[in-house]
């Protein structure tokens, strides 16, 4: 995980009046998306529903949350908060129905950051299962240490021999794998 930042899947229960609130906005209150250098964003035409930033960020996550579970899980890949900037950058393959969506139920104080990626969140899941089962078959090859999904839109896999690993996991299992090194974890004793 990057310093400064939070990483949110799915969540897995929303109030159902948040999702209703965020929908249901007037077509004078339709967000503006932008485009600037590549990626686009937008700025929520909600009220700001708390001055707090920390709950306004909740707030927007779970509308996030509910719009990519509801109807956009082909598109969806995954978010990112930024705390400092107040903001969440949005990974998903571009859908204008689901940006508009998403840009419709954020709160006015809290940034949208929309990133293009050409994998959803359920096919990455797919495949960080479907390694996470066969850890065994790479035991007298490498060590396999950690398996995760990105937001970015592929799979981290973290092992103690990234240029052993590399090429037999990409042959295995595609390009969406990314290998890194991963060191052994410590026990320490206190």
């Amino acid at each position: 995980m990057r310093t400064g930042s939070r990483r949110y899947g799915p969540a897995v229960a929303v109030a159902l009046s948040l999702a209703a609130a965020g929908c249901a906005a007037e077509p004078s209150q339709q967000p503006t998306v932008r485009t600037d250098k590549g990626s686009s964003g937008c700025t929520g035409p909600r009220a700001a529903e708390s001055k707090d930033a920390d709950e306004a960020v909740e707030i927007a996550v779970a509308h996030v949350d509910t719009v990519a579970e509801q109807r956009f899980a082909h598109v969806y890949t995954g978010l990112r908060v930024d705390d400092k900037a107040l903001a969440l950058d949005l990974y998903r393959i571009p859908d204008a129905a689901f940006d508009r969506s998403v840009c419709r139920g954020i709160p006015s104080n809290v940034t949208v950051r929309l990133h293009a990626t050409t994998t959803p969140r359920t096919e990455l899941d797919a495949l960080v299962a479907r390694i996470s089962d066969e850890i065994p078959r790479w035991k007298s090859e490498f060590d396999l240490r950690t398996i995760a999904a990105s937001e970015e839109g592929h799979v981290e896999v973290g092992v103690d021999k990234p240029k052993v690993a590399e090429p037999l996991l990409r042959k295995a299992y595609g390009d969406l794998v990314e290998v890194t090194y991963e060191e052994r974890p410590q026990l320490r004793r206190s």
